[in-house]
């Protein structure tokens, strides 16, 4: 009988360690030629010398990491023929865009970290943007760089450089996706290759993007560059808004408008307004006052731990200087679902473990009470509360017509097209709500798949966020993360914006990948799948 080391995995189907069992089927026995040959090349290699390289053929993952420089070089070859034959006919700034993005997509291929924060850049900055190329289909920025991180992780895959983890999410993830997708194919809406399926493509893919976020977020300075960058993009965004709302409204237009090249809308909605009103909303790049709103909360979100981490990813005074646009930004876009979203998520994570944030929420409302500054903020808040304006009691109207549609088709929706049809009854699709938006277009079992997926993750994650909540080490990374994610889940009670446009279903998701992959890091910040591979088991 011989000690035979067993894995032993987790929920996510990572590796949490080497135990020893007693194998009474085996006993001693010979070692292979390949062990022999393998402790040769280690103590060849302790004494000093080189391991000798193993016969057979280089996997593609080594040629690829071998040749780096071969393929950095064709890339640039090809960019500078493309380079060429385009700038003798159209402005130089278009072939120079494109070759930018190549040699982009040729650094993210090399370095999957660039192709999700290019991913996070755009999803801020210039999250509507279209490639300026025509070649018969207009991709947005965002569509390409979300195909290069897929394609990434799906060539790691085939490689043999990743496996799936995550098994329980992925699984939930797909099986929710599918049910939408099921549901899709089977709606009263035709099958055509228009709009709406393009936008049902995109949004699918979107909820999927935890998928290669969570893989290649493989280490722990990968998931801190994945939070440095939402925060930093979003701080960003938020001083172009701030800009822009400051700036004379004619020069705002003109500067809006100058985005009409990338697709951008032009004409009397490019500035926004609070219904009734001639008081302008801060909306930057995002077109709409609350979708700007939504991203610096999820902002907001995973920076405010990181005043209080007793290891943040940065100094505390480059959070404060981060912060404080975001939520200046946040408070000009005069959307209520975000302040509260906002709110929602400093008490929870307050509650986990920051306790002293209640101290910071107490003064906020103080602030808003007593302070004559804050009237306007507060008054526009309690009137949402209360449903007194008109944007309010359209949005209870747009619930009791969501509850009539799903009433009439609760198995398999109503579709995702535009524009509604009913026998009896005319209506609109649109609710502002991401619950009930899935259950009217896909069914009640879509949105049962929808909420099990929450459920499940937070089934499994309950032991970390326990850990991230007591133990001594803390990077607020894992409650920031839980913090967004909550806060999205409570702003889709008041919009449907996480899962209606692309843009934020791929920024909410790839922030829930992220959270698996924080998930999969022990208290010392290293992979727990790094170690039993290599452990040796013990005597």
């Amino acid at each position: 009988m011989v000690n035979v080391p067993v894995e032993l995995r987790d929920w996510h189907g990572m590796s949490r360690g080497i135990v020893l069992t007693i194998d009474p089927m085996v006993s001693t026995a010979r070692p292979s030629p390949h062990a022999a040959s393998s402790a040769a090349s280690v103590r060849q290699a302790t004494q000093g010398g080189s391991a000798p390289r193993p016969e057979g053929p280089d996997p593609p993952h080594g040629w690829i990491a071998t040749h780096r420089i071969t393929v950095l070089v064709v890339v640039s070859i090809v960019a500078a023929v493309l380079l060429g034959l385009m700038s003798g006919t159209m402005s130089p700034f278009v072939p120079g865009a494109v070759v930018a993005a190549m040699i982009g997509i040729a650094l993210a291929f090399l370095h999957p970290g660039v192709a999700i924060g290019g991913t996070v850049g755009v999803v801020a900055i210039l999250p509507f943007a279209v490639v300026p190329l025509r070649l018969g289909v207009a991709p947005t920025f965002l569509d390409i760089l979300t195909a290069v991180v897929w394609a990434i992780w799906i060539v790691r895959l085939a490689t043999g450089r990743e496996r799936v983890r995550f098994l329980a999410p992925v699984f939930m993830a797909c099986l929710a996706t599918g049910v939408v997708v099921a549901s899709y194919l089977a709606s009263p809406d035709p099958l055509r290759l228009n709009e709406t399926a393009r936008m049902f493509a995109k949004v699918s893919l979107g909820h999927l993007m935890l998928i290669p976020v969570a893989h290649l977020l493989s280490s722990h300075a990968s998931i801190s560059r994945f939070v440095g960058t939402v925060i930093v993009v979003a701080s960003i965004e938020s001083l172009i808004g701030i800009g822009l709302y400051l700036a004379p409204r004619d020069l705002a237009y003109r500067l809006l408008a100058a985005l009409e090249p990338l697709g951008y809308p032009v004409g009397d909605t490019v500035l926004r307004y609070r219904p009734d009103t001639d008081i302008v909303r801060a909306i930057g790049t995002s077109i709409d006052p609350n979708m700007l709103g939504a991203l610096l909360m999820i902002g907001g979100a995973l920076a405010i731990p990181q005043l209080l981490a007793t290891h943040p990813i940065w100094p505390r005074p480059v959070t404060v200087v981060l912060l404080a646009p975001i939520t200046v930004g946040l408070l000009l876009t005069e959307s209520r679902g975000s302040w509260l979203s906002l709110g929602a998520a400093v008490m929870i994570v307050g509650t986990l473990r920051y306790r002293r944030l209640w101290v910071v929420i107490g003064v906020a409302a103080a602030l808003a009470v007593f302070l004559p500054q804050a009237q306007r903020f507060t008054e526009h808040l309690l009137s949402g509360l209360q449903a007194q304006d008109r944007a309010s009691s359209m949005r209870l109207d747009e619930i009791r017509n969501a509850i009539t549609i799903i009433s009439g088709a609760p198995w398999i929706g109503v579709g995702w097209g535009i524009v509604g049809r009913s026998i009896d009854l005319e209506f609109t699709r649109g609710v502002s709500n991401i619950y009930l938006t899935i259950a009217q277009r896909s069914g009640i079992p879509a949105l049962l798949a929808y909420l099990g997926f929450w459920v499940v993750m937070v089934w499994g994650l309950w032991t970390e966020i326990r850990r991230a909540s007591t133990g001594v080490r803390d990077d607020g990374i894992m409650l920031g993360g839980i913090g967004a994610i909550s806060g999205g889940l409570i702003a889709g009670m008041v919009d449907h914006h996480f899962v209606s446009f692309p843009h934020l279903v791929t920024l909410l998701w790839a922030t829930t990948g992220m959270v698996l992959a924080r998930s999969a890091m022990k208290l010392d910040g290293s992979s727990v799948a790094d170690d039993a591979p290599n452990r040796a088991p013990t005597q």
